[in-house]
């Protein structure tokens, strides 16, 4: 799952930041404020090449379900869509966490999958 996003999305934003490093960073500001106001407005200041997120979202079989939810809904700026792809990642991936919390480490196969790549 995580994994995945990982190994995929390394390349898609500039040097400066990296996906995983943003999704990262998401995660953890959700855990201090959960407000998704704040993780939306956090977001889009940190997109750098928001045309490559939606574009490797769009190539992605489980996160295009996501961005195909989220047009849905009218967007007028790449910025804006992509951020709100990423929150919605963020979300997903936390309640994903919470759910197998006792089950599985998460925090441990993302370290391995960073280490990999």
């Amino acid at each position: 799952m995580r994994s995945q996003v990982l190994e995929e999305a390394g390349e898609v934003l500039k040097p400066s930041s990296t996906l995983p490093g943003l999704i990262d960073e998401l995660q953890a500001e959700m855990r201090r404020s959960p407000r998704r106001s704040h993780l939306h407005e956090l977001a889009r200041n940190r997109i750098e090449a928001p045309h490559e997120i939606i574009d490797w979202a769009k190539r992605d079989r489980r996160w295009s379900f996501t961005l195909a939810e989220i047009m849905n809904e009218p967007v007028a700026m790449p910025r804006e869509l992509a951020a709100r792809l990423l929150v919605a990642i963020v979300d997903e991936l936390e309640q994903e966490r919470e759910a197998f919390a006792d089950e599985v480490d998460g925090n441990a196969e993302i370290e391995r999958a960073v280490v990999a790549d």
